[in-house]
């Protein structure tokens, strides 16, 4: 195969032509000052492309907060080259996953486009704060005196000696008895209900609560007291997860254990009462890590939204490499929700809302399908405690509950109920099996679940319904999963990792998945995930949306577009077997891209030279003598490419360089003009358009990976 190879000659006659430049008309025309030229272009310094340098996180309008951003870095110093470009104030510091969150004044549109221009080193990524929300139950107005066993799903009425037992069907569902709780109760085991605030002063959960943080105000919340900012739903949940056992109200799945409040939804952010603003991403994931730095070793996550963010991505790693076990809500979507976060992130345990109705249970019609779900929870009809009238989170109570704790308690339904009786579950557990690793525990979970709606596993209830008294009862798998697993996608040569490449491991046999992208260098990273060994690998990418430099405007500006959408790059690889893939150490396995990329004119031209550079014309990587109808092979380049067309001297007329470029077996017709009186044109599929500034030019680049020596 033919390689690319640079001319001495011609690098010499760039060097005369390019310091003939002016910005200000076109990027190659000549720029003088008293009567002299100014270089712009140091093409001295030849090089090959060398990757990605940073990750530009998806801007979708209306799902993220303006004036804010997240930075991932390498190098701390080059964050404040972004706070200076920015004129920016640092908001958060999350050294332990080396990220930094910025507020300025502005769009994060602009803010890219600064970045951008910066030519910086050592950052990983610059993404938005996405908008997330908690995944609202309804409730339920009902009179337990008036509705019937068989509607709300109660079996035999169990008496789990609290005053509201009868209303407790979830608990009969999950197989929970006293004696139950004699083997194990949560004693001992932390949970973090990462949610609005908990009623620490609630009659059922006094002594249950343990010191909290409220982390969009970096405030540590003391033992017992009502962190109830954001509403009654955290309230609800750690009712469910871990209401006392007293003779009063109800009782939770864990009684034994202890609730820490994260509140990451929260009131007053903006100076008014607003129920339940999201905190950010960034204040998130610096809830989610103090959280693991104080001892949680569960987590309940009933919240979620569009957008895969790497901040939080991050987060959720930290706790699970550290063995913590992260619950999720599914959503209440019905749908198929494959863009559910952070419900999606591998290693999590994603809950289903179940029902019953006096038959079957079944998957409740409004919980969201996923071939991620991993287990089915009851989340319909559910009672638990919120806050009292006095409370900060007060939203009301149902007043036909008749309890000694003042009848602050509400029916609520949604798969918000469904988790927590996971991740109670989970602290008894973990009580039985204290050394157990985070996979054993899901594992376990799922070998002992009762199968429900369709037969074996499905995208409905994954394993089945969640059966505590049979988890509890069997043992804890030895073989069968992984503490992690990493998958590193490189271009041809191996040279530079690609990244935002979306990895999916598939079972064959039941279709169920795990998903995750490749960060700057290439790796996709799955903690604490069921052994994949034999199942299929799915990589493919890069993700369109995200490794466009940035929107122009903030919308849907063809600059962006334009480039992203350019499905032609994008490449696939399918294996049958992990097995299949190249080693590269314990657990970790490698991926080589590889591109076909050639190109050729139907335009006569004379005196003109064929030219590789970076998408802002920083540097050459390539050239050589444009000859009419010749196949020029490209195979050699990886990285990010723009393909130009450059006169000896200006042209007297407008010339319209016509040609084709060979992409990975697809034809691409491609243009591009040199203006009367200029020397150099960008040749692209979309006419050699300059969708930046003189200063900051941004045109169409092309994608590729190189080829196998």
């Amino acid at each position: 195969m033919k390689r690319i190879a640079l001319s001495i000659v011609v690098v010499v006659a760039l060097l005369f032509l390019f310091a003939c430049t002016n910005p200000k008309t076109n990027n190659f025309e000549p720029r003088t000052q008293s009567g002299t030229f100014e270089p712009r272009f140091d093409l001295t310094k030849i090089s090959k492309p060398s990757g990605y340098s940073i990750i530009f996180g998806e801007l979708k309008e209306g799902e993220y907060t303006e004036g804010k951003i997240l930075v991932g870095y390498e190098d701390r110093k080059a964050v404040d080259q972004i706070v200076k470009a920015l004129n920016g104030t640092i908001v958060r510091e999350i050294p332990q996953i080396k990220v930094v969150s910025i507020k300025f004044n502005g769009k994060v549109a602009d803010a890219y486009k600064k970045i951008r221009s910066l030519d910086i080193k050592g950052i990983r990524y610059v993404e938005p704060s996405y908008k997330r929300e908690l995944i609202k139950p309804t409730r339920v107005e009902r009179n337990p005196e008036l509705y019937s066993k068989s509607k709300i799903g109660l079996m035999n009425g169990r008496d789990y000696g609290e005053e509201l037992s009868n209303e407790l069907w979830g608990h009969e569902a999950i197989g929970i008895t006293q004696d139950l709780w004699e083997e194990a109760s949560g004693t001992g085991i932390i949970v973090a209900v990462v949610d609005s605030g908990v009623d620490g002063t609630h009659p059922d959960l006094q002594g249950q609560v343990v010191k909290g943080y409220r982390p969009y105000f970096d405030q540590e919340l003391p033992a017992g007291t009502d962190s109830s900012y954001g509403g009654a739903h955290g309230t609800h949940v750690a009712g469910t997860i871990a209401a006392k056992k007293d003779g009063k109200g109800i009782v939770g799945v864990a009684p034994g254990a202890k609730i820490m409040p994260i509140v990451i939804f929260d009131t007053d952010l903006n100076g008014d009462d607003r129920i339940g603003d999201y905190v950010g991403d960034d204040a998130v994931a610096a809830g989610i890590i103090w959280a693991v730095d104080n001892g949680a070793k569960v987590m309940n996550h009933s919240w979620g939204g569009w957008g895969y963010s790497h901040t939080m991505k991050a987060a959720f790693d930290y706790a699970l490499e550290r063995n913590v076990i992260m619950v999720c809500s599914a959503g209440n979507n019905h749908s198929d929700s494959h863009h559910q976060y952070p419900a999606n992130y591998p290693g999590v345990i994603q809950v289903a809302a179940v029902e019953y109705n006096g038959g079957d249970y079944r998957t409740a019609n409004f919980s969201s399908r996923s071939d991620m779900v991993t287990i089915g929870a009851p989340g319909v009809t559910i009672l638990s405690t919120v806050p009292g009238p006095t409370s900060i989170g007060y939203e009301g109570h149902n007043r036909n509950v008749r309890a000694t704790n003042g009848g602050t308690y509400d029916y609520y339904q949604g798969t918000s109920m469904a988790a927590p009786h996971v991740t109670g579950a989970v602290a008894v557990l973990l009580q039985n099996f204290p050394n157990a690793k985070a996979w054993q525990i899901r594992k376990l979970i799922e070998d002992t679940a009762q199968d429900i709606d369709k037969s074996g596993w499905d995208n409905d209830s994954g394993a089945g319904l969640l059966k505590l008294n049979n988890a509890l009862s069997g043992e804890l798998p030895t073989t069968g999963g992984l503490e992690k697993l990493e998958i590193v996608v490189t271009d041809a040569s191996g040279e530079f990792g690609v990244p935002t490449m979306f990895v999916q491991l598939v079972d064959p046999n039941t279709k169920r998945l795990l998903a995750a992208k490749t960060d700057l260098e290439g790796v996709a990273k799955f903690y604490q995930v069921d052994d994949p060994s034999s199942w299929q690998v799915y990589i493919g990418g890069p993700d369109h949306m995200e490794r466009a430099l940035a929107p122009i405007d903030g919308s849907s500006d063809i600059g962006n577009w334009a480039i992203s959408l350019r499905m032609e790059e994008e490449r696939q690889v399918y294996k049958e077997q992990l097995s299949q893939l190249e080693p590269a150490g314990e657990n970790r396995y490698q991926v080589k891209l590889s591109s076909e990329f050639k190109c050729k004119f139907s335009t006569q031209l004379s005196g003109a030279t064929f030219v590789v550079t970076d998408p802002e014309l920083k540097k050459v990587y390539y050239s050589q003598p444009y000859v009419k109808d010749q196949d020029i092979e490209l195979y050699g380049l990886s990285g990010q490419v723009t393909l130009g067309v450059l006169l000896l001297s200006p042209a007297a007329n407008d010339i319209t360089i016509q040609g084709t470029v060979m992409l990975n077996g697809h034809e691409i017709p491609v243009s591009g003009t040199i203006k009367k009186g200029s020397t150099f044109a960008v040749v692209d599929d979309f006419g050699g358009y300059n969708f930046g500034t003189p200063e900051n030019p941004l045109y169409a680049w092309w994608t590729v990976f190189g080829t196998p020596d």
